[in-house]
């Protein structure tokens, strides 16, 4: 009796509780530094006031949904290669106004990280880990 191989998953895309797409566009894109991929609304890409939208920022995407699949205040973690590039994330979200919750420091867990939280709640852990913050 042979074992078949199970399919493997190739990326995921976490679905974001936002109050208000629109405005979430908004600060992803100038406060956080996203790229919005699409914005769709019962009209169509592009087209009216958007109710479900992706952005992404080098490997990362979000989709966001108004007022659905979820409840605000969901937590991510975000890996950075070393420690210049959390220096860099850190100080553009100081100059951008983003709610910076911790500023980096090296955790127990072997990580070296920072928090943010985004207009509706939403927390991203950012951070690399201590053997390659050093």
């Amino acid at each position: 009796m042979s074992e078949s191989k199970k399919p493997d998953f190739k990326f995921v895309t976490p679905i974001l509780c936002v109050n208000n797409v629109a405005d979430s566009l908004k600060h992803y894109e100038d406060i956080l530094g996203f790229k919005i991929e699409w914005a769709w609304s019962e009209e169509g890409f592009g087209t009216g006031l958007p109710t479900f939208a992706c952005v992404v920022r080098g490997d990362i995407s979000y989709f966001l949904a108004e007022q659905s699949q979820g409840t605000p205040g969901a937590w991510s973690s975000l890996f950075l290669d070393n420690r210049d590039d959390l220096d860099a994330i850190y100080n553009e979200y100081q100059a951008s106004g983003a709610k910076i919750l911790e500023a980096p420091e090296d955790k127990s867990w072997g990580m070296r990280e920072m928090l943010v939280e985004d207009i509706d709640g939403n927390k991203f852990r950012i951070g690399c880990s201590l053997e390659e913050c050093e």
